[in-house]
């Protein structure tokens, strides 16, 4: 009987996966490895599931469109018709397409300090005839004014909080946009380890949010980031669940550190 409890218990999980997996569908074999095959110089034109995308790096596109549309890591459920979404590192766009594909009436707020990146973003929401939204073209920060931006024309582009880099993006006060909202219905904040500044800036204005999503980004040294975001979301009411994002160190006892930008990146679900 064990057994047979076992089978039925793998069927019915796996049955209630599919469920939750059936609204999008995953890019066609073929398909993925034609684009796996393809430059990452050109703007390129791909129609995927419910979305027309133009994309230049066909890796990040095969990556974000299979999180974002086919796990749908940003699902949540609402009852209003009008939700508010904020979107922090909008990137070229895939991820701002989802939440206006999911929820045609919200309210979109979008934050890309990337120029190249904003210009796709641009071009994807007139593409698949999105309204209702607004796109920054500045980066999410502690304060109104410009900062030091390493711009590689990518996921990886961020903040250079070094200052080392001579080239310059407008910033935005997080938290004053926040303070102009009476509910927040989800907010993204995924800025390529400028989260731990900008979560303790909009520390007081958590209260107000219902879904919270923050990719961290931080290195083994620095545990105390990853341990004041956690402080901090849990005094908010937030429960929380977390995924890695990024597997960098198969050996950690023996590795110890990457000798990269990041040793540490998660995916962090904040929900109430």
């Amino acid at each position: 009987m064990g057994l047979i409890t076992n089978i039925l218990q793998g069927i019915r999980k796996n049955l209630n996966g599919q469920a939750l997996d059936a609204r999008f569908a995953p890019i066609p074999w073929f398909t993925g490895k034609i684009i796996k095959h393809e430059d990452d110089t050109t703007l390129k034109l791909r129609n995927l599931g419910p979305i027309s995308v133009l994309y230049k790096r066909p890796y990040e596109l095969l990556k974000t469109y299979n999180e974002i549309f086919v796990c749908e890591i940003y699902r949540f459920d609402t009852s209003n018709t009008n939700p508010v979404i904020i979107d922090c590192g909008a990137n070229i766009g895939i991820s701002s397409l989802y939440f206006k594909t999911v929820y045609p009436g919200s309210t979109l707020i979008a934050f890309e300090p990337d120029q190249s990146l904003a210009d796709i973003f641009e071009k994807n929401m007139a593409k698949n005839s999105m309204s209702n939204y607004t796109l920054h073209r500045a980066a999410v920060w502690t304060e109104n004014g410009t900062i030091s931006f390493d711009n590689k024309g990518s996921e990886a582009s961020s903040i250079d909080v070094t200052g080392n880099s001579s080239f310059k993006v407008p910033t935005v006060k997080l938290g004053a946009i926040l303070a102009g909202q009476t509910h927040i219905d989800l907010l993204k904040i995924d800025i390529e380890g400028a989260e731990y500044p900008v979560v303790q800036d909009i520390e007081n204005e958590l209260h107000k949010v219902e879904h919270l999503f923050i990719e961290y980004h931080g290195l083994a040294t620095e545990t105390y980031k990853l341990e004041t975001i956690l402080r901090i979301v849990s005094n908010a009411g937030f429960k929380t669940y977390i995924k890695m994002a990024a597997d960098n160190l198969y050996m950690p006892f023996y590795q110890k550190q990457t000798g990269t930008i990041y040793d540490v990146q998660l995916n962090i679900f904040c929900y109430r």
